[in-house]
C-alpha cells in the first residue's frame, strides 16, 4: 500500500531521460509555466542514432512546440516514397509526399538526422530554463508515497518531487521499477544502419526520395538527411543470431554486404559506401502493449511506455505526441493520478495500434506484397496517423 511520507515534496516534475520524448515533455511543461527538472544518465547531452522520418503528425507537434523551423533548416523533404523489388528494382508502389500531401495533412513530411531534433528541443528548453537539465544521473531506485516520489541515483544523490515521468527509452529503468516486468522478445530480425556522404554514391542514387526495397525475409530502407548531404539506410534481415538491444553495436560493412549479396546493385552500392566506423547493427525486440503505464505519481512516455518496431517510423512521433498530451493533462488536472488516467485514455488505443501495426508492416515488407497490399498499408497510415493533433485532441 502506498502511504504518506510526511514530507512535503519539491513543487516540480522530474523527468528521467533527456532524449526526444523527455526534452519535448520538458519544453511542453515549461511553456505552461510548470517547473521541471530532467535527469539524464549520460555524461553529456548528445543524441545517438541516425535518420528519423518525421510524418505530419510529428512535424505538427514540433510546430506547436515552436521548434519546427530549426529542424527544417537541416531536413530533407523526400517528395515521394517508392517500394521496389529486391532483384529487379521495379517500382511496386509509389506514394507522393510533395505539396499535395502537405496540403492534405496540413504539415510536411521530412527526413532528418535525429541529432537535429534533439538539438532544437534542447535549445528551446535551455532558453526557458538553462539549469533544468542535469547529466550524470542514472536512476537506480524509486520510493513512491501518497504525497511524493523519491528518486535515487548511482552518484548518491536523491530527489523528492510530486511527479516522476519515465522517458528513458525501450529498456526503461522506470518501467521495470513500477511494472516489475518486461516482456521483451527477440523478433528474429537483425538490423544494420549506416550513413555516408551522398557524393560517395552514383548520381542516380542521390535523390531525396525514400526507397523501400522488399524481398523474402529481408528489407532495406534508404533516405537522405542533413539537407540531402548524407544517405541513411536501415537494412533488416531474418537471423537466428541474438544481438544486444540498442543502436550502437559496431558492425563490419562486409557482414551487411554478405547478408544482401543477392540483392540489387543499388542496395549493395549503398552498403559498400558505408565508412568503416559508421556501420552498426542491433537485434530488434518487440513488446506487447501494457495495460497501464502509471502508478499513483509515476508514469511513462514514449518508448518507455510503448516501445515499437521501426517499420512504421512512428517511435519519435508517438513520443512527441505523448509529451504534448501529458503536459496538457498535468496542467489541467490537480491530482497526478487523475492526470495520468486522462493521459492513458487519450493515448493508449493509438499507441497500442501503432505497436501492433508495426509488427504487421514488418511482415509486409519481408515478402513480395502486391501493389494493392502496399497501397492499402500506406492509405491506412494516412487515415489513422497523419491528421492527429496532440495539441487539440480530447483529454
Amino acid at each position: 500500500m502506498i502511504v504518506s511520507s510526511g514530507v512535503q515534496p519539491e513543487d516540480r516534475i522530474v523527468i528521467v531521460g533527456a532524449g526526444i520524448g523527455g526534452l519535448a515533455l520538458a519544453l511542453a511543461l515549461l511553456r505552461r509555466n510548470i517547473k521541471v527538472t530532467v535527469y539524464e544518465r549520460a555524461p553529456k547531452l548528445g543524441e545517438v542514432g541516425a535518420g528519423v522520418m518525421l510524418t505530419p503528425n510529428a512535424t505538427r507537434v514540433l510546430d506547436h512546440l515552436g521548434v519546427l523551423a530549426e529542424v527544417e533548416s537541416n531536413a530533407t523533404r523526400p517528395g515521394k516514397t517508392q517500394v521496389r523489388h529486391f532483384l529487379t528494382g521495379k517500382a511496386l508502389s509509389t506514394t507522393d509526399l510533395g505539396d499535395a500531401f502537405t496540403q492534405r495533412y496540413g504539415h510536411p513530411y521530412y527526413d532528418v538526422h535525429r541529432v537535429h531534433i534533439h538539438d532544437a528541443l534542447q535549445n528551446a528548453v535551455s532558453r526557458i530554463d538553462s539549469h533544468c537539465i542535469r547529466v550524470k544521473h542514472e536512476l537506480v531506485g524509486i520510493e513512491e508515497y501518497e504525497d511524493n516520489v523519491i528518486g535515487k541515483f548511482t552518484n548518491g544523490e536523491s530527489i523528492k518531487c510530486r511527479v516522476l515521468i519515465g522517458c528513458d527509452g525501450a529498456r526503461s529503468a522506470v518501467r521495470q521499477m513500477i511494472k516489475k516486468s518486461d516482456n521483451a522478445r527477440y523478433t528474429g530480425n537483425l538490423a544494420w544502419r549506416g550513413l555516408m556522404p551522398i557524393i560517395s554514391l552514383p548520381e542516380h542514387q542521390r535523390g531525396p526520395e525514400i526507397t523501400i526495397w522488399v524481398g523474402p525475409n529481408k528489407h532495406f530502407v534508404e533516405y537522405t538527411v542533413k539537407s540531402g548531404t548524407l544517405k541513411n539506410y536501415v537494412a533488416i534481415s531474418n537471423s537466428a543470431e541474438w544481438e544486444e538491444e540498442g543502436w550502437a553495436v559496431p558492425s563490419k560493412v562486409t557482414h551487411a554486404l554478405d547478408e544482401f549479396e543477392a540483392w540489387h546493385s543499388d542496395v549493395k552500392s549503398i552498403i559498400a559506401a558505408t565508412p568503416s566506423d559508421s556501420c552498426f547493427k542491433w537485434g530488434l525486440f518487440d513488446r506487447d502493449p501494457l495495460a497501464s503505464w502509471s502508478s499513483l505519481r509515476i508514469t511513462l512516455l514514449g518508448d518507455a511506455a510503448h516501445p515499437m518496431l521501426p517499420f512504421m517510423a512512428q517511435g519519435a512521433a508517438m513520443a512527441l505526441e505523448d509529451a504534448v498530451v501529458l503536459a496538457r493533462c498535468l496542467s489541467s488536472t490537480p491530482h497526478p493520478s487523475d492526470a495520468f488516467q486522462s493521459y492513458e485514455k487519450a493515448r493508449q488505443e493509438r499507441t497500442g495500434w501503432c505497436q501492433l501495426q508495426s509488427r504487421k508492416a514488418g511482415l509486409l515488407f519481408q515478402r513480395i506484397a502486391s501493389r494493392n497490399q502496399l497501397d492499402e498499408d500506406r492509405a491506412e497510415r494516412g487515415r489513422r496517423l497523419y491528421q492527429y493533433d496532440a495539441a487539440s485532441v480530447s483529454i
